[in-house]
């Protein structure tokens, strides 16, 4: 089977768990072709994954070019950029991208009208050069009468509504990219780069499945929550309706946990369009090592990154040499931003932890980092389901985490796991509490625990129950739409666990 399979920011050039999960699904279904359009954000980037033979792969970069065919060739570009004259701006785009404007600068979103003024703009991308279209000055003029006369917005700079403007046409970049004719179209996140995958929809009838990863529509807007004003109402819109497109056009969606189903169920996908696909590890990859000696020693695997959440980690960790001065924190993986890795040192050294805190980088022997650890220790703010958790557990490693996304269904029920191993993100004194009472434990209660959470790896988060589970799906949407059926039911997943208080007002919130 051909698939068209859409990343955004991940493979094959950037290291990460979404990166893992395709490099993973598509050396472990070697009998399917897979055509990877990945959306990054400049053209630049080298690749970290070497793709397998059965991979075609069409990086679409969103900035660092000036038009779409220096890195996205078409065959007709030149007709289409001919095609795209004033009046058919003004005649075949205005009305969609007013539509769109005005549903971006409304107050509060309404998914099926973003969704639809989104697709329309979708299906003129398909016929002519959109870059032209968004540059001509009836669009511009548009833009600026329309936030003017909008009362939310008449005191928006200039200056704002131009970066604005710009961004939005690289955010509608993912709409002019070629797309191929392939029998399923597999997007890795409710983003921009299910936009290709729509846009195959809309021209190929291929029938579409959507995974998620993190809930791109919390994540967004958590990332807004501490910006300016300014244009918020227009990005937060923005987000809004690719997520409502992307959900309404899915023919199935795959999320990696119950509780992102939890979020899509929320945000109005119906329970038979729902299937939970969990993260594998594959257990070869990892072998257990007997409890290390030495200091008391807690463990990170994991990129240095706001959303893990490293600074509650050493924070917690002060906390836990209080009462136990010998432990040791070890912190293993690359970092994503070179300045909150230097806020986590600076931490590091005023909370006078120098000597026992150490950045080890970057490991291929994740084996050597679980079992160089007495526990690990997931600080996350942000999780889907986590590939650390599922390594750890396969590590027979204690693991004490926050209850974000799918980690506490990934560690299991808390009667079996005890009480203390998932705490409240951003709560040093919780967490440092949780590490206190596992690395307080002796080692036989620390191998039990280990070894538990070992056999439930092994019976739940394999890679080979997570490959069957995908070439499973793939045939079941392919065979739906060769029928004539339309959204195939699958098996609906258990009831998710509950979301936290905040997430269900988020969620409410934007519903």
């Amino acid at each position: 089977m051909k698939i068209y399979l859409s990343t955004e920011g991940t493979y094959p050039f950037v290291l990460g768990g979404v990166s893992t999960w395709v490099d993973m699904l598509v050396h472990g279904l070697p009998d399917h072709h897979f055509e990877v359009g990945a959306l990054v954000d400049n053209p630049h980037h080298r690749i970290q994954y070497r793709p397998p033979a059965n991979v075609t792969l069409q990086p679409i970069p969103l900035w660092g070019l000036e038009l779409a065919e220096e890195y996205l060739p078409r065959r007709d570009g030149w007709r289409r950029a001919l095609r795209t004259s004033s009046p058919i701006v003004r005649d075949r785009f205005l009305p969609s991208w007013g539509h769109l404007v005005d549903c971006l600068a409304a107050p509060e979103a309404d998914p099926q009208a973003l969704g639809d003024s989104l697709s329309e703009v979708a299906r003129f991308a398909e016929r002519y050069d959109l870059r032209r279209a968004l540059g001509d000055a009836a669009a511009w003029a548009l833009l600026l009468d329309r936030l003017q006369t909008n009362p939310i917005h008449a005191r928006t700079g200039l200056a704002p509504v131009m970066d604005f403007a710009r961004t939005l046409y690289r955010y509608l970049l993912p709409l002019t990219a070629p797309t191929p004719v392939c029998d399923i179209a597999h997007s890795s996140a409710a983003a921009l780069c299910v936009l290709p995958a729509i846009v195959a929809k809309y021209r190929y009838g291929t029938p579409l499945v959507l995974t998620e990863h993190g809930i791109y529509l919390r994540e967004r807007l958590l990332a807004m929550s501490t910006e300016p004003f300014g244009t918020k109402v227009l990005f937060a819109n923005f987000y809004r309706a690719v997520v409502e497109l992307s959900y309404r056009e899915a023919d199935v969606l795959t999320p990696v946990c119950s509780y992102n189903a939890g979020w899509e169920e929320a945000l109005g996908v119906e329970q038979d369009r729902i299937r939970v696909i969990h993260n594998g590890v594959d257990p070869a990859r990892i072998d257990v090592w007997p409890e290390p000696g030495g200091p008391p020693t807690i463990g990170f695997v994991g990129r240095i990154d706001p959303l893990k959440d490293v600074l509650t980690l050493i924070q917690a960790f002060a906390r836990v040499r209080l009462k136990i001065p010998e432990a040791r924190l070890r912190l293993w993986g690359p970092a994503t931003s070179l300045a909150y890795l230097e806020q986590c040192q600076i931490a590091v050294s005023d909370l006078g932890l120098s000597d026992a805190v150490t950045f080890e980088g970057s490991t291929n022997d994740i084996a050597a980092a679980y079992g160089s650890s007495h526990v690990i220790g997931l600080s996350s703010i942000s999780e889907a389901f986590p590939y650390t958790a599922v390594e750890a557990m396969l590590a027979a490693r204690p693991v004490v985490a926050t209850a974000v996304g799918g980690v506490a269904e990934a560690l299991g029920p808390a009667q079996c796991r005890g009480t203390a191993t998932v705490v409240e993100p951003g709560d040093p004194g919780a967490m440092a509490e949780a590490l206190i009472a596992v690395l307080g434990a002796s080692s036989v209660e620390r191998g039990l625990l280990g070894d538990w959470l070992r056999s439930r790896a092994l019976s739940l988060f394999t890679a080979q129950r997570m490959f069957d589970a995908y070439d499973d799906t793939y045939n079941r949407v392919f065979e739906a739409g060769t029928s004539g059926g339309v959204r195939p039911g699958v098996s609906a997943p258990a009831s998710p666990p509950a979301m936290p208080a905040s997430d269900r007002a988020m969620a409410h919130a934007v519903s």
